[in-house]
């Protein structure tokens, strides 16, 4: 590998000095390229350079990366430290609220008779506390503990008393050393309110900060780790490990930049003199809370991945060594020998070997790899022919007259002829497609084109006179230009086909399920859109009718209130179809439904000159069901009838008849008409969706359909016989099994006593909230209207409600985000929820209460669910506590908030 040298400083082309010569980097580049390609060696050890020098920096790289990375993991730590001890400190503080709360409320403490007895028992059992005291509205010190605190005679000037006795809140005061125990302490002090809000005294603890060196006790930091408590002066209130500094000052410089760092890291000497980095956050009010940790201890670990470093560089030194004169022994003799075998295998000379395939090194592999190739070809042909006889699929092979020349066993199966008789014999005359003319095959396409064809549609006709459908390519075989033949594969497809027919089938039953899925939703559309007047109009009615003494205004609104109800057992009819009307299972007496049902369509059933037998016997027991979806059932059925016996003369006769069959313990309800009756041939489709026998404006083919899937949701079953008589008899019977949790179904909530609560109404349909306010006021009940979340949200903070009623979609903030406000404010209220919704189709709002389960309310409904829903959530909380809904309960007081004491 000769290179060209460097020219001599006589040329006439001598490169200026300090900088290299074209010519000379040119050649050297050259040099490199012809070595990198031709020396095997120096390829690897240009690969093993590379990687060693690759392994150095990914090391080098690493070990400065661990070293910041373990500073900044140190710096986090030390900020997590504090917050912990910060945490520590806010939840001291709130236990002392709650103490001083608690403490407020005693009499002693009231009157001021006893109360220093009773600071001193609560101070013993308390040694967080440095003093506890009493102060008069004056600032005068009544009795404290311990008793030698009393002299500090007045402590109106104090900051925390002012917040306290002024603005009846909770005040905190200064962090400071008290100059009596010398400890760290920071005063709180609560109002001591009377029954009428006057103010008799102000109760305060101060709260002793040594709890830090204990914290850092348990907290088990890393050694030198130090902890301070400075207040906004300068001051060390507190420091693990105590030094003499602790009550002393720190620097300024450091106390303006620990203040200015707020809750962030800062590195600095400045503490101790050493270097750390200090974690800082606030206390609470204005005192600092700092973590240090010494920055040599951070460092230290990062030392053991540099020393690997140089082990590193170490062992690929003697890496590079071991490479190049290993490879001359190892590899270049061998690869030359590999060469000149493979050759000689080009040449034609199978036989060549490379005669060192039994050595179990990596060439040693490759030589073994090559000698079985060797050997395979020899066997390749004999394989082929092997391989061809044991496929699954027909092969053929034909010449350019499309006369067989070869045929494997599964062709001649295929063909229904025996291989020896398909040689020579041409295979157009067998092979053709299923719609196209004579001559117009793949095959012949394939042979006169010359580009591969495939087909889908053949057809196979064989000796027996039988057909197969098969899919067959065509590839045909070219000899200098032109076709010589070609081969065919052949597949049978009599199962696809078949499945192809079972999958039409299908789309057949997918159509028809789409038409009811498009229908049902624009009837589902248009019934959400009805809820809400609906509801409006069913209280209203409901209201008017149980206020007015006039019997024709009573009767008007009964009136009202029935054709509302057939306008919400419509809609629950829809909502039923496409299954978003939620079912409630109770037990249900038949007797009741079918007077109901009677009750809704007796003005048609009188213009259509129908008589009505009924039998209702009184031993039928109840089934336990929805009795909403069996009035749709009931309906359904006394409509169809209808319509089938206005087709026929009078008399016109429609029966109802209810029995109960002990044995097969079911209650049967059959419903039999005197009309045309149902033909034998249509009686398996009448429970089809969109089947009708109907014209299209008298019936859409979806009645009977959601009658047969309600009566099999409960288990039972429904079926159409010929009546006794002529006309149509329709059979539903209804199973009296129960589920095991319907047994143990607790009372409802009407056997609870009943109490009169506070009820917070959320809506923004005015009209709604109005009725519902109403029906709810004459119930006994309080009754406060918000028209969203957000208003809500403002009066639970000054009232307490035994039920909140809360719509689902509100502007400004809705249903769900009251939901997530009370959850995080008062997650108590949440037991006290109930939403009401007519937004029933919301994927959204479906997926909120399913994952809440919240108890709600469906759009439309009446005034009696409203009132049932909310006794059944007073007389929950009234089991709870007997207190709630009764006359003592008083407004909610708002949360008391800490204002930071003045400057």
């Amino acid at each position: 590998m000769a290179g060209t040298g460097p020219p001599t400083a006589t040329g006439a082309c001598a490169a200026p000095a300090g900088r290299a010569n074209p010519g000379t980097l040119l050649a050297v580049r050259a040099r490199i390229m012809s070595w990198r390609v031709v020396s095997v060696r120096g390829y690897f050890l240009t690969v093993v350079s590379l990687a060693v020098l690759a392994a150095l920096v990914l090391v080098l790289d690493l070990t400065a990366q661990q070293r910041r990375q373990l500073t900044a993991t140190a710096g986090q730590d030390a900020f997590q430290l504090a917050r912990l001890a910060a945490n520590a400190h806010e939840r001291a503080l709130a236990e002392t609220q709650q103490t001083l709360e608690l403490l407020a409320r005693f009499p002693q403490v009231r009157s001021g008779e006893g109360c220093g007895a009773l600071l001193a028992e609560l101070r013993q059992r308390l040694p967080r506390y440095v003093d506890l005291g009493v102060a008069s509205p004056d600032g005068t010190v009544i009795c404290s503990a311990p008793t030698g605190a009393a002299a500090r005679g007045s402590v109106a000037d104090r900051a925390w008393f002012r917040t306290a006795g002024e603005w009846r809140q909770l005040g905190v005061g200064e962090y400071r050393v008290d100059r009596a125990t010398g400890r760290a302490v920071v005063t709180v002090a609560a109002p001591v309110l009377d029954l009428r809000g006057r103010l008799p005294a102000v109760v305060f603890a101060s709260l002793d900060l040594t709890w830090l060196r204990e914290l850092a006790g348990v907290a088990q930091l890393p050694e030198g780790t130090v902890v301070a408590l400075i207040d906004r002066d300068g001051s060390v209130l507190a420091r693990h490990p105590p030094t003499a500094t602790e009550g002393g000052r720190i620097d300024s410089q450091l106390l303006q930049a620990l203040s200015a760092a707020k809750t962030t890291i800062v590195e600095t000497a400045a503490l101790d003199g050493q270097p750390r980095l200090l974690g800082v956050t606030r206390a609470g009010g204005e005192a600092l809370l700092v973590v240090g940790v010494p920055r040599p201890s951070m460092v230290a670990a990062g030392r053991t991945l540099a020393d690997g470093a140089a082990w590193i560089a170490l062992i690929a030194v003697l890496g590079l060594l071991a490479v190049v004169v290993g490879s001359e022994m190892l590899l270049r003799r061998r690869i030359e020998r590999l060469v000149a075998t493979t050759r000689a295998l080009a040449a034609g000379d199978f036989s060549a070997r490379t005669g060192w395939s039994d050595e179990r090194s990596e060439l040693g592999q490759v030589a073994h790899a090559f000698d079985d190739m060797a050997a395979a070809i020899e066997r390749l042909t004999r394989r082929t022919q092997i391989i061809l006889e044991a496929v699954d699929e027909a092969i053929v092979g034909v010449d350019g007259d499309e006369r067989v020349t070869f045929v494997n066993p599964v062709a001649a199966t295929l063909l229904g002829i025996p291989a020896i008789g398909l040689v020579g014999r041409r295979l157009h005359g067998a092979l053709r497609e299923a719609t196209a003319a004579t001559g117009a095959c793949a095959l012949c396409a394939a042979l006169d084109g010359g580009t591969v064809q495939q087909s889908s549609d053949g057809v196979l006709a064989r000796p027996d006179r039988t057909s197969l459908p098969v899919e067959y390519t065509c590839t045909p075989k070219r000899d200098g230009g032109r076709a010589a033949g070609a081969v065919v594969t052949l597949k049978d497809i009599t199962l696809r086909k078949r499945a192809e027919q079972d999958r039409q089938r299908q789309r057949d039953t997918l159509h028809q399920r789409d038409k009811l899925a498009s229908m049902a939703t624009l009837l589902a559309d248009v019934a959400h859109e009805l809820n809400n007047p609906l509801t409006v109009i069913i209280a209203g009615a409901t209201l008017l009718r149980d206020a007015t003494r006039d019997e024709g205004v009573r009767r008007r609104a009964e009136l009202l209130e029935q054709a509302a109800e057939r306008c919400a057992l419509t809609i629950r009819n829809f909502l039923a179809l496409v299954r978003q009307y939620p079912a409630t299972r109770e037990d249900v007496a038949l007797e009741r439904i079918v007077k109901e049902t009677l009750a809704l369509v007796a003005y048609q059933l009188e213009v259509d000159e129908i008589s009505v037998d009924v039998a209702l016997p009184r031993d039928v027991p109840p089934v336990w069901a929805d009795p909403h979806q069996l009035h749709q059932v009931l309906l359904n059925l006394v409509t169809n009838a209808r319509h089938a016996l206005r087709a026929t003369p009078p008399p016109r006769r429609l029966s109802i008849a209810v029995r109960h069959e002990a044995e097969a313990r079911r209650v049967v309800l059959e419903v039999a008409d005197s009309g045309p009756g149902v033909a034998p041939e249509l009686r398996s489709h009448v429970f089809r969706p969109f089947f009708t026998t109907k014209s299209p404006e008298e019936g859409t083919g979806l009645g009977l359909a959601l009658c047969h899937d309600i009566v099999a949701a409960h288990g039972g079953g429904i079926r159409v016989d010929s009546a006794p008589g002529g006309g149509a008899l329709f059979v539903v019977e209804l199973p009296l099994d129960r589920p095991e949790e319907a047994a143990s179904t607790p009372l409802a909530a009407a056997s609870r006593p009943e109490h009169h609560g506070r009820v917070l109404l959320v809506d923004d349909d005015v009209e709604l909230a109005g009725v519902l306010a109403a029906a709810l006021r004459a119930e006994g009940h309080e009754v406060e209207i918000t028209a969203n979340g957000l208003e809500a949200l403002e009066v639970l903070e000054r009232t307490e409600f035994d039920v909140i009623l809360s719509d689902v979609r509100m502007p400004r903030l809705d249903g769900p985000g009251l939901y997530r406000e009370l959850q995080e404010r008062h997650p108590t209220l949440l037991d006290r929820l109930v939403f009401v919704t007519g937004d029933v189709l919301g994927r959204d709002t479906a997926a909120f209460l399913e994952r809440t389960r919240v108890a709600h309310l469906t759009k439309p409904f009446d005034i009696k669910q409203v009132r049932r829903v909310v006794a059944d959530v007073i007389g929950s909380l009234e089991l709870a506590n007997p207190r709630i809904g009764g006359p003592d309960m008083a407004p909610k007081p708002p949360k008391a908030r800490r204002v930071p004491p003045k400057a």
